[in-house]
């Protein structure tokens, strides 16, 4: 029997050998080939990367393009406008060939301010043809009531001709180019761009213009832009269009605007399309290399069950060589141990039937209950016919994978086999094709046989599973019935326990109770039992606080032989023994006592008055010492606070003292000769409300005009305000002069008199001030003028500085 074992065991572990080379073969290929997919998706993960950084560059350049436009809704909707405007005109009247913005471009983009300043308000001016055309248009703008445009007919434009000095010199100069060389334009328009840009040079910076302009080509009469959009006039005025020289808010820019956002909006799709795939091709990545990371995990242990098949394998044939020879010289005793064996299973039988019959009496009732004459007999029966049918289902397991295993070798040699020439092996693969059907349908039947004895065994089993699932319920059952019962007598004991527990303490209470009596000489009526029971009661020992109360009470036994007498308790209070009536009773008893206990505890002395008294003057010595320490802060600090208060009022003195001296003189001279001819000026005080504490009240300012009596300040005119206001500044900056001084626009309620007088006193003062005033009589008193003006034909404010010093007398040439 161990010869057959081992030599099904050789069988199987060669069969498992040559699986674990084909898995092995078979994993290590798709390990391999999983290696190369996630290498082409890392690639491909690459890729997608450089593409997804391409595109967010691109994207933040677009957005700060765009974020520096800064141009509004409004603007963008009336490019819009004038552009359909403009289509209409084209398509309604022959000859519109678009407005001058449409018609050119910038060489250079960093050209696009200077070009938006040099076209100035020809950007939306309309090209045409003749000035008939012209004429059309604007007849068509009239009759749809439109906005007026400016139209440039081609033929009309008087154009002069360029100085070629002007181009000699800018041709020299590196950091200067003629406008007509900053613009892409069409040659058919070459006229109008002429016109437009023909004296206009653009620099690069203001310094290489005003070189230009006020140095060699000075009188050659051109205009100069710089790169920043600075202009220098053809009369010499600098100007600067803040709004058409913004960098990146050009109308250049804002044609680029729509077309800017298309492409973040496209560039936004392809990115959220690059993040999509890119999540699609994570997960997949992560399943290829699991899958790959499986693939030679498998591989590995296809490697690792072929060596441990081959070291059985070695070690099992030995085994069998050895076990052969044993075999063979064990022969003649083989026939004996089979016999013994055949005995000592009869024995085995005969054993077991005796403890069957033993035990029956102990099965009966469950046998009864499954309706079975004997569970254990049935019990040996299924685990008999159960190993039975493993093993059966085992070996039937075992043909099977040893069918597919050969099934799979024919395949993979049918693969490999090329046939090197089809006339020669048409015959043979013919020949080996039949002999494949006939042991194909052989192994078929032979597997539809095993199939359906697998059936039949499946089917078996699972009778033996139903018969076992409704054994285990039974028992399950009885299990929890007799938990039950065992909790039941658990509930009940525990319920013992606690009226035990309760009974003892109840009867330590009562021995207490009398043993108190007795020693507070309480007399308790007796029925049985006298004074010496207890008597004996109290020399007995007494419960310790703390001792377990499973323990009887000491004195509890005593106490039961003694019987006290309720007899002489009223009636009532005898009925009051039990229920509800008995608590009640008992409450009134135990509320009496304790206030009892309260009138005594008030009656007795508190001997730790004294001790009381010692505590409370040790306080109050250490709070005095505590508001001793306190006050001396206190008096400190406020002494710190008076020398402050001191400083601060010496210095609001000092400095009211020097206003209130030079407020009289600095109004008199602001109001001199402002009433009349040699007329002396007004009067101004300041006083002070509070003179002890100056910050409890205000600064009374007192202001007289000349020529008038005395009012409040209320009651004077707005400029006689003005003058007061003026003086008492002035007179503050003679306690400290300022750096510089700026006055917006003061002289409004001036008349001409008091303008004339402030001017003069600002005209004196010691510091360099800022004057901003709409009177010629007040800032033609000034060093330089900067003035802010209209340019009408440009519709642009512009500024303009003149130094008048070159025109004080002495100074003029």
């Amino acid at each position: 029997l161990a010869s057959f074992f081992l030599t099904q065991r050789v069988a199987e572990l060669k069969e498992a050998d040559e699986a674990a080379r084909t898995a092995q073969a078979r994993d290590g290929a798709r390990a391999q080939q999983r290696g190369l997919e996630s290498g082409k998706m890392r690639e491909a993960e690459r890729v997608r990367a450089d593409e997804t950084e391409q595109l967010q560059h691109e994207r933040q350049q677009l957005l700060d393009t765009v974020h520096d436009i800064a141009a509004c809704e409004r603007q963008l909707h009336r490019e819009r406008e004038l552009s359909q405007v403009c289509a209409s005109l084209a398509g309604a009247i022959p000859g519109v060939h678009g407005r001058v913005f449409d018609l050119c471009r910038p060489a250079q983009k960093r050209l696009n301010v200077a070009v938006n300043v040099a076209l100035g308000k020809f950007l939306d001016a309309v090209v045409v043809d003749t000035s008939e055309t012209a004429r059309a248009c604007v007849r068509y703008l009239k009759e749809r009531m439109l906005a007026p445009m400016t139209f440039l007919p081609l033929n009309d434009l008087r154009v002069s001709a360029a100085d070629p000095r002007l181009e000699e010199l800018v041709n020299n100069e590196r950091a200067s180019r003629l406008a007509l060389n900053c613009v892409n334009f069409d040659e058919r328009f070459a006229r109008a761009f002429e016109f437009i840009l023909g004296g206009v040079v653009v620099t690069d910076t203001m310094a290489d213009g005003r070189r230009l302009a006020f140095g060699e080509a000075k009188g050659l009469g051109f205009k100069v832009v710089t790169l920043a959009g600075e202009a220098i006039a053809k009369n010499g005025n600098l100007s600067v269009n803040s709004e058409a020289a913004r960098e990146g808010a050009t109308r250049f820019d804002l044609s680029d605007v729509d077309t800017t956002r298309a492409r973040i909006e496209a560039i936004d799709r392809r990115l959220s399309e690059l993040h999509r795939s890119e999540a699609m091709s994570g997960s997949d990545m992560a399943a290829v290399r699991d899958e790959a990371r499986r693939a030679e995990a498998k591989a590995s242990e296809a490697g690792v069950r072929l060596k441990y098949c081959q070291e059985q394998l070695t070690q099992k044939a030995a085994e069998l060589d050895t076990l052969q020879m044993a075999l063979k010289q064990l022969g003649p005793n083989a026939a004996k141990l089979v016999a013994e064996e055949t005995r000592l299973r009869n024995e085995q039988r005969e054993v077991e039937k005796r403890v069957g019959e033993a035990v029956s009496g102990y099965f009966a009732d469950l046998s009864k209950a499954m309706a079975v004459p004997d569970v254990q007999k049935m019990e040996r029966e299924w685990r008999r016919e159960k190993e039975v049918a493993d093993a059966r289902i085992e070996v039937l397991m075992r043909q099977l994978r040893n069918l597919r295993a050969e099934l799979s070798m024919l395949e993979m040699t049918l693969l490999e086999k090329t046939p090197k020439s089809l006339e020669e092996l048409l015959p043979k693969l013919e020949a080996e094709a039949l002999e494949s059907h006939q042991r194909e349908q052989k192994l078929e039947k032979q597997s539809e046989a095993l199939a359906g004895e697998m059936a039949g065994l499946e089917a078996k089993v699972r009778e033996c599973s139903d018969l076992e699932r409704e054994k285990e319920k039974a028992l399950t059952k009885l299990r929890q019935e007799a938990k039950e019962q065992r909790q039941q007598v658990m509930v009940v004991e525990k319920r013992l326990n606690d009226l035990d527990s309760e009974e003892r303490t109840l009867s330590g209470a009562r021995a207490d109770i009398l043993r108190q009596s007795v020693l507070e000489d309480i007399e308790v009526p007796l029925l049985h039992g006298g004074k010496d029971a207890l008597q004996d009661l109290v020399d007995g020992p007494s419960q310790e606080a703390g001792a377990p109360s499973q323990q009887a009470a000491p004195g509890a036994d005593e106490a039961s032989n003694i019987a006290v007498d309720f007899s002489a308790l009223p009636q009532e209070k005898q009925a009051a023994s039990k229920g509800p009536a008995a608590k009640m009773l008992e409450e009134e008893y135990r509320g009496e006592l304790e206030r009892l206990r309260v009138e005594m505890h008030r009656l007795s002395p508190n001997l730790k008055a004294i001790e009381q008294i010692h505590g409370i003057a040790e306080n109050v010595v250490n709070t005095s010492r505590e508001a001793d320490v306190a006050r001396r802060d206190i008096e400190e600090i406020e002494a710190q606070f008076e020398v402050v208060r001191k400083n601060r009022k010496e210095c609001f003195l000092d400095c009211f003292q020097k206003v209130a001296s030079e407020i009289g003189n600095v109004y008199k001279q602001l109001t001199a000769n402002t009433a009349g001819l040699h007329a002396e000026g007004g009067s101004a005080y300041l006083d002070l409300e509070d003179t002890e504490d100056p910050f409890n009240g205000g600064i009374k300012f007192t202001a007289m005009p000349p020529a008038k009596r005395f009012r409040d300040m209320h009651l004077l005119s707005g400029g006689e305000k003005t003058l007061a206001a003026m003086a008492l500044l002035f007179a503050v900056h003679a306690y400290q002069k300022p750096p510089f001084m700026v006055l917006d626009e003061v002289d409004a309620a001036l008349d001409a008199n008091n303008v004339r007088a402030l001017a003069g006193y600002v005209e004196q003062a010691e510091c360099q001030t800022i004057v901003i005033s709409l009177k010629d009589r007040f800032f033609v008193r000034a060093e330089a003028l900067v003035g802010v003006w209209k340019d009408k034909p440009k519709e642009t404010s512009a500024v303009l500085t003149l130094d008048l010093t070159r025109y004080l007398p002495g100074q003029v040439n």
